[in-house]
Parts: C-alpha cells; sequence; structure tokens
C-alpha cells in the first residue's frame, strides 16, 4: 500500500474520472477524491478541506486546466498539478507547463501516472519544507535587526533621560530648601505636585526603557539567577496596551525561589504567552474578560508561573498540535506559528515544562514549571545604596561623552564634592599618569576612542588601585566584549538613568 491521497479531481467526465480513480487504486493509493468542473465548486473544495495533489483535464465545457490554474495560484495553495487529457499536441502541454502545471498524461496512457504522482508529491514536500526554512531565517534575521536596533535606541535614549532624572530629583530637593520658609500656597503646592508628576512619567519611561533592554539582549546563551515576578512586572508593562482594552489584569505574584535560567528568554516566553491570552479575547469587553497572571511553589519546590485568559479557547485538536513549529490559528500577517515552540524550547532547555488547559468558549491556562535556582549565580551589579551624607569632601573623576551627563553629575555631586570631568577617556587617562588621583571614577562603558573597558585595561597596568575605583556607568552593554567584561570584573556598574540620590548615596559611600 502506498498510503493515503487526498485528490481534488477536474473533470466533466464521470467516466474519465472513474478511469484515473481505478488506476491509483490499484496501484495502491488510498484514494479521497471529489470531482469539480466548475471554479466556484473548485473554489468550495479548496476552502473547505486540504489536499495532496490535483488532477486536472485540459479542456472543459464551462472550465479548463488553465482556469484551474488560475483559482489554484489566486488563493496561493502550493499543490501538485498534473493535467490528465484525452489529447495534447506539444504546443499545448508547453503552454500548460509555462502556465504552472507540473506534468501532463495521457488518458489511454497512464503508465507514468504513478512515477508522476510519487515525484510530485516529494518535490512539494520538499518546497514546502524549503519555504518553512526561508520564513524561518526571514524571522530570525528580522528579530536580530529588531533587537539590535532596540538595544540601540535604549543606549541612546538613557543619557538624555538620566538627566532628566537627575535634574528632576534635584529640582525636588532644591524646591523644599527654598520653600522652607515660605509661606503655604497653592502655587507652591501645584508647583510640587507639577515636578512629581514629571517625576513619575519619567519613572515610567525608565521602566518601558530597562524592558526594552532586557527584551533586546543577544546574550541568550548567558544564565544567572532569574527574579521571576520581577521580569513577570515588567512582561506586563510591555503588554499593558494590548490588555488594557480586552481584559482586567488580575495579578498574584507570590514570593518564589530564584530560577536558573535567560532572562531575556523567560521574558521573550513570558511576554508571547500574555500578548497571546489578550488576543484571545475580542476588543470592547474588557470589563467582563479577565487575564490572570500567577506565581505559586509546586510539586517539588518548582516555580510556577500560569497565565490564563476567559477568552475563546482551543478544541482538542489544536491543543494537540499546538507547539508544532509553524502551526497557528490566527490569521495571516498575524501569526507566524513559532512563537509557542520557541516557548517550549526555551522552557525545556532550563529542565521545565509547560502545560496547558483549555476549553472552547471559556479560555485557556497555560503554566509554565521551572526548577529552582540550586546556586546563586551574580548576574548584572546593580546598586541600591543608603542614603548618608558623605564622610568628607572627596575627589571624583567623572568621564562620559555626552555633555548632557557630565553637567548633571557635576550638578548633582558639587555641592558635597570636588568633580572633574572629562569627555575623553584619553583625557582622564593622561590625567592619571601625570599623577592625580580621585576616590571614585564615574566612567562610562561605550565611549568612541577608548572605551571605559579600555581605560581600565590601561590603568590596571599604570594604576591599578584607580582601576579598583572605577563604577561604570552603562545604558545597556549590548555589545558581546561588554557583557563579558561586565561579567568578569569585580566593579560596581550603574545603569543608566539613574536618579540623583542614588548616584550621591553611591558616591557618599565610597568616599571614605
Amino acid at each position: 500500500m502506498k498510503g493515503p491521497l487526498r485528490a481534488l479531481i477536474v473533470e466533466d467526465e464521470q467516466d474519465d474520472c472513474d478511469l484515473l480513480v481505478r488506476e491509483l487504486r490499484n496501484q495502491g493509493y488510498e484514494l479521497d477524491y471529489i470531482r469539480v468542473d466548475t471554479a466556484e465548486a473548485m473554489e468550495a473544495a479548496l476552502d473547505t478541506r486540504s489536499w495532496d495533489i490535483v488532477f486536472s483535464d485540459w479542456g472543459m465545457p464551462r472550465f479548463s486546466a488553465i482556469g484551474a490554474l488560475t483559482v489554484l495560484q489566486k488563493k496561493a495553495i502550493d499543490l501538485p498539478f498534473i493535467i490528465v487529457s484525452g489529447t495534447i499536441g506539444e504546443e499545448t502541454a508547453v503552454e500548460a507547463l509555462r502556465s504552472g502545471a507540473h506534468d501532463f498524461l495521457l488518458k489511454r496512457q497512464l503508465v507514468r501516472l504513478v512515477p508522476a504522482v510519487e515525484r510530485e508529491l516529494r518535490e512539494a514536500k520538499f518546497r514546502r519544507e524549503r519555504h518553512k526554512m526561508q520564513e524561518q531565517l526571514m524571522i530570525s534575521d528580522r528579530m536580530a535587526s529588531v533587537g539590535i536596533l532596540a538595544a540601540g535606541v535604549a543606549h541612546e535614549i538613557n543619557n538624555p533621560l538620566a538627566a532628566v532624572l537627575a535634574n528632576l530629583d534635584m529640582a525636588v530637593r532644591d524646591l523644599i530648601e527654598v520653600s522652607a520658609d515660605l509661606p503655604e500656597t497653592p502655587a507652591l503646592r501645584d508647583l510640587r505636585d507639577e515636578l512629581r508628576d514629571a517625576r513619575d512619567a519619567t519613572d515610567r519611561i525608565r521602566n518601558i526603557v530597562r524592558d526594552l533592554k532586557l527584551f533586546s539582549r543577544s546574550d541568550d546563551e548567558v544564565r544567572t539567577s532569574v527574579d521571576i515576578p520581577r521580569v513577570l512586572e515588567s512582561t506586563l508593562r510591555m503588554a499593558c496596551n494590548e490588555i488594557r482594552h480586552r481584559a482586567k489584569l488580575v495579578k498574584n505574584l507570590q514570593p518564589v525561589p530564584r530560577v536558573e535560567a535567560n532572562e531575556s528568554r523567560l521574558g521573550q516566553v513570558f511576554l508571547n504567552l500574555v500578548i497571546n491570552a489578550a488576543q484571545a479575547i475580542p476588543e470592547g469587553r474588557a470589563d467582563t474578560n479577565q487575564i490572570r497572571v500567577a506565581t505559586s511553589i509546586g510539586a517539588g519546590g518548582r516555580v510556577v508561573v500560569e497565565i490564563g485568559d476567559t477568552g475563546s479557547g482551543m478544541s482538542p485538536d489544536v491543543l494537540k498540535r499546538l507547539f508544532t513549529p509553524f502551526f497557528t490559528t490566527k490569521s495571516i500577517g498575524v501569526g507566524t506559528g513559532l512563537g509557542l515552540s520557541i516557548c517550549y524550547r526555551i522552557v525545556n532547555e532550563v529542565g521545565g515544562e509547560i502545560t496547558v488547559e483549555s476549553s472552547v468558549g471559556v479560555g485557556s491556562t497555560f503554566r509554565v514549571h521551572l526548577p529552582p535556582a540550586t546556586r546563586v549565580i551574580e548576574g548584572q551589579r546593580d546598586v541600591r545604596p543608603s542614603a548618608a551624607p558623605p564622610i568628607r569632601r572627596g575627589r571624583i573623576l567623572l568621564i562620559d561623552d555626552e555633555p548632557l551627563i557630565t553637567s548633571t553629575v557635576r550638578r548633582a555631586l558639587g555641592h558635597e564634592h570636588e568633580v572633574t570631568a572629562f569627555h575623553r577617556a584619553h583625557d582622564a587617562l593622561a590625567s592619571i599618569v601625570g599623577g592625580e588621583r580621585f576616590d571614585t571614577i564615574l566612567c562610562d562603558l561605550m565611549m568612541p576612542e577608548m572605551t571605559g573597558m579600555d581605560l581600565y585595561a590601561e590603568l590596571k597596568h599604570v594604576a591599578p588601585d584607580q582601576s579598583e575605583k572605577m563604577i561604570f556607568l552603562t545604558g545597556g552593554a549590548f555589545t558581546s566584549r561588554a557583557r563579558t567584561f561586565l561579567d568578569e570584573v569585580p566593579n560596581l556598574r550603574l545603569e543608566k538613568p539613574f536618579d540623583a540620590r542614588m548616584l550621591r548615596a553611591l558616591v557618599n559611600e565610597r568616599v571614605k
């Protein structure tokens, strides 16, 4: 037996159709077929079922092989198309092949029928696989390009954003100081409220930029101890616009152990599941629908992340194919069919699993089960020092190619410390080689000509005591060299955008 074959036969004569069916069945095919003889009937057959192959007569009273090819091409369906005709000349055969037919046979000479069918089925399978590979490569290239662009944009935003954030902090501080002896007035209250609202809005921008950096990192193999609730909060901020018009968000993020994984990869998983949950709910009834996001500790101490919705749900047939690459229930241009298969692979690679429950018309619940981290893995060295006055007036060296940053840091630290600023690392190096010494060196990581990494390497040779005093300011380590460097050096780093209070507290702790 050669196996099942679903054939759409375009033929106006039942006897000729029977001849073809009998030959295929005699050769071992389990044939499932429909005969059509008009464009409308062919379109209906293509819309309601999937087919393996199309056989078509050349000329019919109400239809033709060229017409059948046109229907197939308009629907962008790639199926083997074999013409089986009573008579066909050489010129006609050439015309048929040029129009898109894959082969042609004579009805009374079907000796080539089975070899032609087997060949065209193999070729069709090869075309489908090649198309999937090309589509996957295009998606990978597009995602890589978007990731690089997002990291670069986040880096560029962080410098002016750091200046805005720090200056707002200083404005609030100065306003409190200058208004201490002034009578309370509506205008003064309004000014304080306006500054605080601007500060809160800037914090929202900072979170968005941090989220952008989180999801655009390309260091997919680097694993750290991941704080699951923090990543989920970041995910929900990114997906809020998808959620707000469709459902109420219900969060129950219980404390759970950290997980050993790549933070960016897990963020990708959660973002995909949350957006899928939102898109399963039609817009316009946000008050009657819910998206639930919860964390808990499951069997064996595993961390469980639950993402549920009250959307359309899925049938058992869909559930069986849910994690199959390129399978999607979304319309063309909306889904690629890769999202859930990628999520499955990411979770599986860290020793976890994804389970799903769903009912049509009720909704779906995805659960991501992750093993807890068995060791402490250092990730980024973010700092959250406590505020304290300086013990003494220190000497601070600032190196940053962005004038906004240097002027802002001077303003933030200048009341308590002596601040020397350079826009070029070469100038800072020359100052230290010339004998200058500093209590703290605040240095941008990524700069033209000489980077903060290059300056650190030079100082390790000429002034190792000064290299130990470096704190790296970074708006996003988006090169492999920068990521490796930050993982290997013991120095602290301060993420841009930082606020003035954090900066002052950090420097004051370091000045002894």
